[in-house]
């Protein structure tokens, strides 16, 4: 069975497609993010707090402004404005268009 590539992988909109995306053997740059995506949409909060905590360390926008969807929702954590207000300010610093707009 050959890897399947994250970018043709669509974003997974139901439990099922969260649950295949979790397990099957991605690659690829987005592969990380698709994997974040899928574990949160299946309440495994820590897990995609983890991988995202991985990429904004890198440099990530997008991994940010998850992070501050989590804490601002309280997704897996206590609802934390304050951490949510930071972590999308360093997005729209790095230029996240939506951090930009949630900070308006």
């Amino acid at each position: 069975m050959s890897p399947v590539y994250a970018q043709h992988l669509p974003h997974p909109r139901t439990l099922l497609g969260a649950a295949r995306m979790t397990l099957e053997p991605l690659e690829g740059p987005n592969s990380l993010h698709f994997k974040a995506y899928a574990a949160r949409r299946m309440g495994y909060h820590d897990e995609a707090r983890d991988l995202w905590e991985g990429l904004a360390d890198e440099g990530d926008a997008d991994a940010l402004f998850e992070l501050a969807r989590m804490a601002e929702l309280g997704l897996g954590e206590p609802c934390d404005a304050r951490r949510a207000c930071t972590l999308y300010q360093r997005a729209a610093q790095l230029g996240h268009h939506a951090a930009k707009t949630r900070l308006s």
